[in-house]
């Protein structure tokens, strides 16, 4: 009998594209095929982002006509192959009237974020020499050091990586709204896609209020970006307000 696990269908349509952090890469379609032609592999850097999301895109067509061959490329409820594939592509741009404050917000967090982690990118290793210094004093274990800087660590991954992929997907989201028909399928494919960009910013939130824990004197420094999530978060509700009821097949 076979011990092959059960893909999931759909899945990596709404994942977060970090494969070294995610417990589902033996059920993605997607990820089995990624690593059977080497593009893919347990141990991607969280580095990456930018090169996976560019990969994923121009390597589309492909993993579609290979799933299509399966048969196991969407459930009932994701778009058609044609569709997708429009919709994904690179569009002609904002509508001028519409949307373009999101895609401002996003733009504006990707820039001042990357500012931020720059000038502070010896923060972790400030942090390290801390915990140090106050075990040494006798301040506290080891033990009782090592859980802050894990998640301080975790904090620090998780801002770098959603930092590019949430304007990555508000832009791809955004360009497409145009070309959306008006069918269920395309509606519950974007509600899933913007549902991915809104926990993506939940978790960032949450890692920058880990950052001002452990950091406070960072903390005005940190209030307009944590300014600028807030308020995509905010406008994307308000544009997609049925986005969280998604349900992420695997993931939610």
């Amino acid at each position: 009998m076979s011990t092959q696990p059960e893909f999931i269908a759909g899945i990596y349509n709404f994942c977060d594209a970090w494969c070294e952090r995610c417990l589902f890469t033996s059920r993605c379609r997607s990820f089995q095929l990624q690593t059977a032609t080497g593009l893919a592999s347990p141990q991607n850097s969280g580095d990456a982002l930018v090169q996976q999301l560019t990969e994923a895109l121009s390597l589309t067509k492909k993993y579609v006509e290979n799933l299509t061959r399966s048969h196991e490329l969407f459930d009932s409820n994701a778009p058609i192959t044609d569709q997708i594939q429009a919709l994904e592509a690179n569009a002609s741009g904002l509508d001028p009237t519409q949307q373009q404050s999101i895609s401002t917000v996003a733009g504006e967090y990707l820039r001042q974020t990357g500012i931020w982690l720059s000038v502070e990118k010896d923060l972790l290793e400030q942090a390290g020499q801390r915990q140090i210094q106050e075990v040494e004093l006798g301040l506290k274990t080891q033990e009782e050091a090592m859980p802050g800087l894990h998640a301080l660590k975790d904090a620090w991954e998780m801002i770098r990586w959603y930092r590019t992929l949430i304007p990555v997907k508000t832009q791809s989201v955004l360009r497409s709204m145009t070309d959306i028909a008006e069918t269920p399928k395309l509606t519950d494919y974007f509600l899933g896609k913007v549902k991915l960009i809104l926990v993506s910013i939940d978790r960032s939130i949450l890692a920058w209020q880990t950052i001002m824990g452990h950091f406070p004197e960072k903390i005005d420094d940190l209030l307009d970006s944590m300014a600028l999530l807030s308020r995509l978060r905010r406008e994307l509700e308000s544009l997609f307000p049925n986005a969280r009821a998604f349900n992420r097949p695997g993931l939610d």
